[in-house]
């Protein structure tokens, strides 16, 4: 009886695994396939507010300012919003050199979170179309001309922008970030074709001013506010002509944390919003939620009983054979970190290590979040 337990229990987290990282892209593919979501695109040039919070950013802000202001679309059109969400460092001395740029900017004495700033500076803004970038990303300058022409179409609620790592061949952390990140974008690429994204990149998205909620201060709102937008009925697609360009975190402690963060503030965020997983309201929503973010949070768990289930099934030689295998996929994943601590490289070892650090790093996640932990306002990584 334990034995068929335990062999039920190896089969279901085997099964769960694949829905998260493999069924999941090619049913959503399928469906992308049948239903195609076929955006109607028009060279509008709407009214537009560009949103940039910043914490300590004086590294970024200036040349994220003039990243800005040199972007093709008409001067009449856009408004600049900066906050800095009480920053300790020469940041709000920096913005405010830009005063004569059709820069507005609101220095908040408290450190209340990005969401927090989002929110009052959407109140400030004017806009049709509100953009979101983060401080230290950098547009490619017709970005905003590719990402507005989406909003011709009224179904369109919601645009992201593609973002690119400038430099993934530093470590491992950064190599293995680039790998995943392709994967990623593909599955991204998969529900736009549907109409249906259920997660857009922070350092740039756009909203229909109409389709815009405000969102608690502990709430993530690239993850929310798309969810959000479809709950509405309108679309949330991919831009992939809207480049907006990042530096990878550099150090697996640093990306560590900052997994650890996004799931916690993804469950939280989730939990705060329950009726967006609810299958009888918002079936296709509530599915797309489970298996690509929800499921994918909890690999980790379902990897530790997956193998204990093998433990307990060892007397069979199979289940020896896939215990060996773990050993060594194990040991693969520690040579990762190995080498990432001095600073090399090598693609042997990046889908051990990577797949080792995001699942260690949900799972302390999941368990900050029974531990009722907050995460609000943020701290960069970035050196």
């Amino acid at each position: 009886m334990m034995f068929e337990f335990f062999l039920f229990l190896y089969l279901l987290t085997i099964f769960l695994c694949l829905c998260s990282y493999a069924l999941y892209p090619i049913c959503i593919g399928v469906l992308g396939r049948l239903f195609p979501f076929e955006v109607h695109q028009t060279d509008i040039k709407p009214n537009i507010s560009i949103i940039i919070p910043a914490y300590n950013e004086a590294n970024n802000i200036g040349k994220k300012i003039e990243n800005t202001l040199s972007l093709e679309y008409p001067k009449d059109k856009v408004e600049i919003l900066v906050g800095s969400d009480g920053s300790t460092d020469q940041t709000a001395e920096i913005v405010k050199k830009f005063d004569n740029h059709n820069v507005q900017f609101v220095d908040f004495v408290e450190n209340r979170g990005k969401t927090a700033v989002q929110n009052d500076l959407v109140n400030l803004s004017k806009g049709q179309i509100l953009i979101f970038t983060d401080a230290a990303s950098f547009l490619k300058q017709d970005a905003l001309l590719k990402l507005v022409r989406n909003f011709a179409d009224e179904r369109v609620g919601c645009v992201a922008g593609r973002m690119l790592f400038i430099d993934t061949n530093s470590n491992i952390t950064t190599q293995s970030q680039g790998f995943y990140w392709r994967y990623e974008s593909k599955i991204r690429k998969l529900e736009s074709n549907l109409g249906c994204l259920i997660g857009v990149d922070g350092p740039l998205y756009a909203v229909r001013r109409d389709c815009y909620i405000p969102l608690e201060r502990n709430i993530i709102s690239d993850l929310i506010t798309p969810l959000l937008v479809l709950a509405q009925g309108k679309k949330v697609i991919l831009e992939p002509e809207a480049f907006v360009f990042e530096d990878p975190t550099r150090e697996s402690e640093q990306e560590l944390t900052t997994r650890r963060r996004i799931t916690l503030r993804g469950l939280i965020s989730l939990f705060a919003h329950a009726k967006l997983v609810n299958p009888l309201k918002f079936p296709l929503l509530a599915t797309q939620i489970f298996f690509h973010k929800i499921l994918r949070w909890f690999v980790g768990p379902l990897a530790l009983l997956n193998g204990l289930a093998c433990v307990f099934l060892s007397s069979n030689r199979i289940f020896v054979t896939i215990l060996i295998f773990y050993s060594f996929f194990a040991i693969a994943a520690a040579g990762g970190w190995i080498l990432d601590y001095f600073g090399m490289r090598n693609r042997l070892f990046v889908v051990p290590y990577y797949f080792t650090l995001v699942n260690l790093a949900a799972t302390l996640g999941i368990i900050d979040f029974f531990r009722k932990k907050q995460a609000v306002s943020w701290r960069t990584v970035r050196n």
